[in-house]
């Protein structure tokens, strides 16, 4: 059995601890779950193993056929200020020094952590920001993408910007709308409701250190039906 939290690797160590509590929490409910996580590469082919007990994983994959795999199992409530419970948003962002509008930096380039990112590709395309892409693999490279002139657009979802305090190269040009956050899945129907218990006490229970790191407040859990229109504002 698999399970990963692996959305911000740069503070993997505290959400090692979370899934330490997590299993314990789910005490004879699973007694045989992992002790260690997964970092995978391959998130698609992850998100769809049988054996899967924990990840996060975005909203687009849910709606491109994930959602016949797996069982929402919250919702993270992230400690960004202006934030609805449950909800995150990007930051549209350029170089300091570009002042262009957005339509015109975008049509000059676009970095997108991944074809299938709510927050850093679905958003731009529901607001008509189009242009040539390259694909980063991660926000934080997204960044780095942008102040170091491979492309000139990015979305950043605003929880990896508070991680990483932001960048004095970059500039927040606009902020979207929020929308429902990365959701906690399982493919084991029978744990959802018991995965949801362990891991909303183990949010509770983090510490000070943890809960800065991981940005993590708490846990809720939103209708499935929430993030079903996300994908037609997308499209």
């Amino acid at each position: 059995m698999i399970a990963s939290l692996a959305w911000y690797p740069a503070t993997h160590s505290a959400w090692d601890r979370l899934w330490d509590a997590t299993r314990a929490g789910l005490g004879p409910h699973l007694s045989d779950a992992p002790t260690r996580l997964t970092w995978p590469v391959d998130f698609a082919s992850h998100w769809r193993a049988p054996d899967l007990i924990l990840s996060m994983t975005c909203a687009l994959p849910l709606q491109l056929g994930l959602f016949d795999r797996v069982q929402i199992v919250g919702t993270p409530i992230w400690d960004v200020p202006g934030l609805p419970k449950g909800h995150y948003a990007s930051h549209l962002v350029t170089r300091a020094d570009d002042g262009r509008a957005l339509s015109r930096a975008a049509a000059s380039g676009i970095a997108v952590n991944a074809p299938d990112s709510q927050s850093g590709w679905g958003t731009l395309v529901g607001a008509g920001l189009t242009g040539p892409s390259i694909v980063t693999g991660s926000h934080a490279a997204s960044m780095q993408a942008v102040a170091c002139g491979r492309a000139d657009l990015a979305a950043i979802d605003v929880v990896t910007w508070a991680m990483m305090g932001g960048d004095a190269r970059l500039a927040i040009r606009d902020t979207t709308p929020p929308t429902p956050a990365t959701p906690f899945i399982t493919a084991r129907a029978d744990l959802a409701v018991p995965l949801h218990v362990a891991l909303a006490q183990a949010i509770a229970d983090m510490s000070a250190s943890d809960r800065a790191a991981t940005g993590l407040s708490g846990l809720t859990r939103l209708s499935d039906a929430v993030y079903a229109p996300l994908l037609r504002r997308s499209a």
